[in-house]
């Protein structure tokens, strides 16, 4: 699709105030638009540049001039950076590789890894997951909530500082009313005197409360709106999803609790938001179909579950129907999947197996997202189950016959690591496992390049670190699996949300005044069409809404 700025989005991007607050509903091209921003600022920092080396030059004088300025992007998620960077391509043409595209946790672990050696962070450092964490015998690593003090402290020091306030002139954060404190706070150490952008809406608010403690979208609005030379441009309800409008009225209509607005009974009527009714226990049947058909049709899906739980079970049923899907929001199970495989491969090219057990265990644990040593975890640890030991005692002849002695087949060693899943006993994580091993693939190949296992290792090494920071870039699978709360940022052909009895949204009541921005989030998701998979009892924030459109 090509882009072009209707003028309230021309404003943006001629723009020249120090912070400007863009705020926008749901599609209604705000990241675009701060893209083709980032372009007019780049373009104006090269003619400026030339201009003083045209200068220079009248003058015969040899001054040292700086170099060219970069952008910074700044997102929440890995997937909704992956967006950024598909949806800038067209927009910021040759200019692209001076938009760098990060998450939060995944600058400051740059920061970290480019400056810390020498400042309390000698190498190897490695991020320590939750997971890792709570097995026993965790490595030395920095948590989630250490990188970006960490980060802060190194971007006080003159010398890093210095750094990427020559980098960059312009730093962009989106969905910046979900940061809290600490991400505001490290947003503005990230070089202070470049411009910003902040883009955001209070109506996609959805991490306010519990799931992320410390957001207050209000507070975190005018405290941008009180930094010097602050101005704020809105722009125009009119969505490039949907050019028709009628998802994005529905939706607001919903958010607004409006359940005889004639906008929802619209887009009912025209198949562009619908309820399936779940007629056996879990719903997955219906999922399956209504995913078929949208694939049959070439859309890109994205399906939606309330808890982790449900997303992980969702996936196994997809993955058992033969469905081929991304599982998104759980990076922790993919990295951990990593080192897993790693272990294995070690293992497999006869190095000693003292950490093969801790790291299986480590992903079950990322898997089944305990925050305690799950059964089967402590089963594998302590070798406790008899039946698990023969299925690892096989798996470990297996593997020692692939990667070791005479026989051994680099080829088959992998096809034995990607199936390892099925014979470590856990009934959850399978997907995550399967992400993995592409990875893992790619690695292994360093040995049929006369490379050494040190060289596979460091390879994985560095891909689980990205990964839990969410600075790994994969190409998106046409069909997405997520929880809820991962829905900011994306968007797909077709949505599916499935709902289930019993869920929990907090102690809210009636009207909902958070929760209903659930509703209008997941409704605007889609280009084409909305489907509410839903059981007989549906919790009263989604009840009024499907009696609605049915």
């Amino acid at each position: 699709m090509v882009y072009r700025a209707r003028g309230d989005q021309r404003a943006v991007i001629e723009s020249a105030a120090p912070v400007l607050v863009v705020s926008g509903g749901a599609g209604t091209g705000k990241t675009t638009t701060a893209v083709a921003a980032a372009r007019a600022h780049l373009e104006a920092a090269d003619e400026e540049l030339l201009r003083l080396r045209q200068e220079a030059a009248r003058r015969g004088q040899r001054a040292q001039l700086p170099a060219a300025t970069r952008v910074l992007f700044l997102s929440f998620s890995r997937t909704a950076a992956a967006q950024i960077i598909d949806r800038a391509a067209n927009v910021i043409g040759e200019l692209r590789p001076r938009l760098e595209v990060s998450t939060f946790h995944g600058f400051a672990w740059r920061v970290i890894t480019g400056f810390g050696a020498h400042h309390g962070f000698p190498p190897p450092q490695s991020v320590l997951s939750q997971a890792n964490q709570t097995v026993p015998g965790a490595p030395p690593g920095l948590t989630y909530s250490q990188l970006m003090p960490a980060a802060f402290r190194l971007l006080a020091l003159d010398k890093v500082r210095d750094h990427y306030a020559g980098r960059y002139t312009l730093v962009i954060c989106d969905e910046f009313q979900d940061t809290d404190a600490t991400e505001w706070a490290f947003l503005q150490q990230i070089a202070p005197a470049a411009r910003r952008i902040l883009l955001g809406d209070v109506n996609q608010s959805i991490y306010e409360g519990s799931f992320k403690p410390g957001v207050n979208p209000a507070a975190r609005i005018a405290d941008a709106m009180a930094l010097p030379g602050a101005r704020r441009i809105g722009l125009q309800a009119a969505s490039y999803r949907d050019p028709s409008g009628v998802l994005p009225a529905a939706a607001e209509a919903a958010r607004q609790r409006r359940f005889t607005d004639p906008a929802l009974r619209e887009a009912a009527q025209q198949g562009r938001l619908a309820v399936t009714r779940i007629t056996d226990d879990t719903g997955y049947a219906q999922v399956i179909e209504l995913a078929r058909a949208a694939r049959q049709k070439k859309h890109t899906v994205s399906i939606f579950t309330h808890t982790n739980i449900a997303t992980t079970s969702l996936s196994d049923a997809l993955n058992a129907a033969g469905l081929v899907h991304e599982q998104v929001g759980f990076p922790e199970a993919h990295a951990e999947a990593l080192s897993a495989q790693l272990a294995l491969i070690q293992f497999a090219l006869g190095q000693e197996d003292d950490q093969v057990r801790r790291t299986l265990a480590v992903f079950i644990t990322a898997s089944l997202r305990n925050k305690q040593l799950s059964p089967l975890a402590s089963q594998v640890l302590q070798g406790t189950n008899p039946e698990l030991e023969r299925a690892l005692g096989q798996l470990a002849e297996d593997l020692r016959s692939a990667g070791h002695g005479p026989s051994a087949d680099i080829d088959h060693l992998a096809e034995l690591i990607t199936g390892a899943y099925a014979r470590i006993g856990t009934f959850r994580g399978q997907e995550a496992w399967l992400q993995a091993a592409p990875t893992t693939r790619r690695a292994l190949r360093l040995l049929k390049q006369d490379q050494s296992i040190t060289a596979v290792a460091e390879e994985l090494h560095r891909a689980r670190d990205e990964t839990l920071v969410g600075d790994s870039r994969p190409r998106p699978r046409p069909v997405q699996v997520m929880n809820l709360h991962q829905t900011k940022g994306r968007e797909a052909d077709t949505t599916i949300l499935l709902l289930a009895d019993d869920e929990y949204y907090g102690p809210e009541g009636e009207p909902f005044p958070n929760g209903s921005r659930l509703l209008y989030v997941v409704m605007t998701r889609a280009r084409h069409q909305a489907h509410l998979v839903v059981p007989a009892n549906s919790h009263p924030l989604w009840a009024p809404l499907i009696a609605a459109l049915e």
